[in-house]
C-alpha cells in the first residue's frame, strides 16, 4: 500500500487572472494564508486539520468587528451623521454606512472627503458598517444611548484580517480545491509548490 501523501506545503491559486494567492500549511497544523490582487493585500492564519480528504481550517480567537464606536452623541441637529475618523482619511473614503430602523433601511452611504455620512432618518436601531476592501464582512452596532445622532467610528487594525470559520477544502495528491475566502465561485485550484 502506497504512503499517503503529505498535506503539509505551500499551495498557490491556479488560473485566475491578476490575483495570487494561497494556503501554508505547517506541521504544526498551523497555517498562512494570502490574498494579492492589484495593490490590495490580505492575510489570515489558524490552524488547520484533515478529515478524511478534507482540510479545514479555523482562525484562531474571537472575530473581531473591523471597527470600534469612539463616540455617541446628540449633536444639536436633526441629522444622523455616522462619521469614520482616521489619520489616514483616504481609509475612510472607503467606507460605506446605512442605518436600520425597523422595516426601514438606508441604502449604504458613501464616506464624504471629511469621513462623514449624513442621514435624514428616524431614531435608528442598528448602524452598519462596510469597508470596500473588504466586503465580504458588514459590521452592526446598536447605538448606545436613544436620541444619540452622532456616531463616530474608527478603524480596528485587523479589519483587514481574513477570518475563516470551518472553512473546507479537498485535498487529493499536490493540490487543494475549492472556494477562495474572497472570490465568488466554488471551483478554484490551488497547486503545491514542489
Amino acid at each position: 500500500m502506497g504512503q499517503k501523501p503529505a498535506v503539509e506545503g505551500i499551495y498557490y491559486l491556479e488560473n485566475v487572472m491578476e490575483t495570487a494567492s494561497g494556503f501554508k500549511l505547517n506541521e504544526d497544523n498551523t497555517f498562512e494564508f494570502f490574498f494579492s490582487q492589484g495593490a490590495l493585500d490580505r492575510t489570515g492564519s489558524g490552524t488547520w486539520q484533515q478529515n478524511g480528504d478534507q482540510i479545514i481550517f479555523n482562525s484562531n480567537g474571537k472575530r473581531e468587528k473591523g471597527f470600534f464606536m469612539v463616540t455617541s452623541r446628540k449633536n444639536g441637529t436633526p441629522d444622523k451623521v455616522v462619521a469614520v475618523k482616521d489619520p489616514n482619511t483616504i481609509m475612510s473614503s472607503f467606507v460605506y454606512a446605512r442605518l436600520i430602523s425597523g422595516a426601514n433601511t438606508t441604502d449604504f452611504q458613501k464616506m464624504s472627503n471629511e469621513g462623514e455620512a449624513t442621514f435624514k432618518f428616524a431614531a435608528p436601531e442598528k448602524i452598519e458598517l462596510m469597508f470596500e476592501l473588504c466586503p465580504e464582512m458588514i459590521h452592526t452596532f446598536e447605538p448606545e444611548h436613544p436620541g444619540d445622532n452622532y456616531f463616530e467610528f474608527n478603524f480596528n487594525p485587523k479589519i483587514m484580517d481574513v477570518w475563516f470559520e470551518q472553512f473546507t477544502m479537498k485535498f487529493s495528491e499536490n493540490k487543494l480545491t475549492g472556494s477562495n475566502p474572497l472570490l465568488k465561485g466554488e471551483e478554484f485550484e490551488y497547486l503545491k509548490s514542489k
